[in-house]
């Protein structure tokens, strides 16, 4: 009986995975590579969050009111992802962009009147009908303020990229409240909340470093606007995880099966 070689076995295995990664994801293709550092926590490559480079794997939102968790609900319940409270998702953006940032409320209106669901008068949030002040966010800990006064009557969520609001600039400090300006709806990314329809997905797990191939292709081809956004020892990470890749799919396992029974044999 022929045995399949290990790069053949190697191929078959990740046509499998892909396969199965497609169908849990209900898309296709089931993965986007992040390109810039919004959703980082640290200059250097830090497990458990989203670094750039990495690979997310995407996946389907039936309905996205009911199904994404905020931050704010997550705040409340301890639901926690990618360091930190609430679901991160994917929307279109102008401009064929598909940004990934953590979804930090969904915005409706009552009446004339803001509702930011999750919030039930904690001593966190503030809500007012020109703006929410949500204190103690992410892990620089700073103050947001979303200026929500321009978007009467629009539902949808409020977004926004962990690394933005930590590094926010003094130009984005709002020095009454003690807060920066960072979601996305009010720093020029999107105009509006971002609706059902905005939505591609949500993240549901990553695959590490791998993306950066494809980053470095761009890069040759001038289409990749951030390649000093990649935090420190990820090419370390990457040329590491290949090798041991390689390793593992051309390890000669006849032969060293083989010298394994000549060994008992001679037992």
């Amino acid at each position: 009986m022929k045995v399949l070689s290990a790069p053949v076995i190697a191929v078959i295995v990740i046509i499998v995975a892909i396969a199965g990664v497609t169908v849990y994801s209900g898309m296709f293709p089931p993965a986007s590579v992040v390109e810039s550092e919004s959703m980082q926590h640290s200059n250097n490559w830090q497990f458990g969050v989203i670094n750039t480079g990495d690979i997310v794997i995407v996946k389907k939102v039936s309905d996205p009111q009911k199904n994404v968790v905020t931050y704010v609900q997550g705040r409340e319940t301890g639901f926690s992802t990618y360091g930190d409270y609430g679901n991160v998702i994917l929307y279109n953006a102008p401009l064929n962009l598909v940004v990934i940032h953590r979804a930090m409320f969904y915005l409706s209106w009552s009446n004339g009147n803001p509702v930011v669901e999750g919030a039930s008068n904690q001593s966190w949030i503030t809500v007012t009908p020109t703006y929410v002040l949500i204190k103690d966010v992410g892990y620089a800990h700073r103050n947001l303020l979303v200026n929500i006064g321009g978007f009467k009557n629009e539902s949808g969520f409020i977004t926004m990229g962990d690394h933005n609001l930590a590094t926010a600039s003094q130009i984005f400090y709002n020095s009454s409240m003690k807060a920066y300006v960072a979601a996305d709806e009010n720093v020029g990314i999107i105009g509006h909340p971002v609706t059902a329809s905005n939505i591609v997905g949500e993240a549901q797990g990553q695959i590490p470093w791998f993306g950066l191939i494809k980053l470095n292709i761009m890069r040759l081809q001038g289409t990749w606007q951030y390649p000093n956004d990649v935090p420190n020892f990820s090419y370390y990470y990457l040329g590491a995880s290949i090798f041991a890749i390689i390793v593992l799919i051309f390890f000669p396992y006849s032969e060293f099966l083989k010298k394994g029974e000549r060994k008992n044999h001679k037992k």
